[in-house]
């Protein structure tokens, strides 16, 4: 990592001190809680703990990250190491629970550069170093998205984000033993990179195993490298837990929490919910259903919960929605196999689980933005889609920041990223504009955001879902209007 991405972390870094003090979700008292369970017990106990109600839920390399944070925390404040059942915080947890997450970037910094040398040597000059530089600051150390989810929300998306691009850049680039590795270090720090594994499974099959010089079609060689440097990451993840899989299954796929998050994330189900709800309401008005106070789906909490009138969705019918939008991409990948189509292919199976997976956090959208920023490179229609998709995406992560003291922040954060990336993106770009629709429907966050955030509050302020139904249901149409533009590019 040259000395100039060593001065964009440094600059990056002190412009994310100044939201230290900002609202912090329950995710912060989550990840404490975890510093304490892996400090204070023996690795057979991590995953049965339930002292508080936010368990370790994450995979093992995650739990042993923690472990090593852990080891520091204790200076700055031993009281947070320990397991309690009600929250705990003061100045010293911010302070050190804050830090650890910037220090960690340096992870996405060192991925950056990594990019960097990739596009410079893909584009052979195509772009100035300066604007290249710029856009990968703008799309990933300066990401407005991950600003929200981790400095302020809290959460640790950063270094996973960079460990997620070393290992698109090396399979882009033909190390795909590399690539492999990293993947598979990724999905042992957080399974939610599972929506792309049927991705790199196909490419990976196809280029580095079915090729020339090979044994009964097969690259015995490239097989043996491939297959135990992956088993050898899950053996050193899994290994100490053999006898507890269970119940870090039973963790890691918790299905009883229903299909759609406490706000719900903006994809196919909020439509699906949505007409659920208008046509329970019809069906009341003709006395065709009996009246029922608040729709089930409507209660804001995480559970399981009937549809009125549409059938149910279980695990299994998200799961095979998603594998049958899914198999085109992979069909035509493995016909066709090229860093560009890995690079959408991925971008496409983050978006196709986003829209269609089962209890979606609304903060998936990063997953689909870290592929999808490396194609801001390949062609002036890809930059556009991205920075449209960017800019809505992130708008979609505003119920996050529900206090009055964020009102202000979440919209410097959304409009200086995207201001800075518009202008680099028209130098790079001279012919990079929104259609219509486009326009339109960026503007339109304006009356959607005055009416979710100022109107409703004061109007109906008995009706608390309210806005973020709003949300949901605005920026749905938006991301799905992202996702038909993805598809029909591949």
């Amino acid at each position: 990592m040259d000395a100039t991405w060593i001065e964009i972390y440094f600059l990056t870094a002190f412009l994310k001190l100044f939201l230290f003090h900002s609202y912090h979700s329950t995710d912060f008292e989550v990840h404490r809680n975890w510093l304490a369970i892996t400090h204070s017990l023996p690795i057979d106990k991590w995953y049965y703990e339930s002292t508080s109600q936010w368990t370790l839920d994450y995979p093992p390399f995650f739990a042993w990250f923690e472990y090593l944070l852990s080891t520091v925390a204790g200076f700055f404040d031993p009281g947070m190491l320990k397991i309690s059942e009600t929250p705990y915080f003061n100045r010293a947890t911010l302070l050190f629970q804050r830090s650890s997450v910037i220090l960690s970037d340096i992870a996405l910094c060192y991925a950056c550069s990594r990019v960097f040398r990739y596009v410079k040597l893909l584009g052979g000059g195509k772009f100035s170093d300066l604007n290249v530089k710029m856009i990968l600051t703008a799309c990933y150390m300066c990401c407005a998205g991950l600003l929200i989810v981790d400095h302020v929300h809290f959460q640790y998306n950063g270094f996973l984000s960079g460990i997620f691009l070393l290992s698109l850049v090396n399979v882009a680039s033909g190390n795909i033993v590399w690539g492999g590795f990293y993947f598979s270090v990724l999905l042992n720090f957080k399974h939610i990179y599972l929506y792309c594994a049927p991705v790199y499974f196909v490419y990976m099959l196809r280029v580095h195993m079915f090729h020339e010089n090979t044994f009964l079609g097969v690259d015995l060689v490239g097989l043996i490298k491939l297959g135990g440097c992956v088993i050898l990451v899950f053996s050193a993840s899994l290994g100490p837990f053999l006898n507890h899989l269970p119940q870090i299954l039973s963790r890691l796929f918790p299905v009883q929490r229903g299909l759609c998050h406490a706000y719900w994330a903006p994809n196919f189900w909020t439509l699906y919910n949505l007409l659920d709800i208008c046509l329970s309401k019809v069906l009341q008005i003709f006395h065709i259903l009996p009246k029922t106070g608040v729709h089930p789906l409507m209660s804001g909490l995480v559970q399981q919960a009937d549809f009125l009138v549409l059938p149910n969705v279980s695990p299994v019918h998200s799961a095979t929605l998603t594998l049958v939008a899914l198999t085109p991409v992979l069909v035509k990948l493995f016909k066709n196999p090229s860093p560009g189509l890995f690079l959408k292919s991925a971008t496409a199976a983050a978006f196709t689980s986003f829209l269609l997976g089962y209890h979606v956090h609304e903060k998936a959208i990063l997953v689909i933005l870290v592929p999808y920023a490396m194609l801001v490179f390949s062609d002036v229609k890809h930059a556009r889609d991205y920075y449209f998709l960017s800019f809505h995406g992130t708008y979609s992560l505003f119920p996050l920041l529900f206090e009055a003291q964020e009102f202000l922040v979440k919209i410097v954060i959304l409009l200086m990223v995207h201001s800075f990336m518009s202008i680099t993106l028209a130098r790079m770009y001279p012919d990079l504009k929104l259609n219509m629709f486009e326009k339109l429907y960026l503007v339109g966050l304006v009356f959607h955001f005055l009416s979710a955030e100022v109107i409703l509050p004061l109007l109906l302020p008995h009706l608390e879902f309210l806005p973020l139904l709003l949300y949901s249901a605005y920026c749905s149409i938006g991301v799905g209007y992202s996702y038909i533009k993805l598809y029909t590019k591949l």
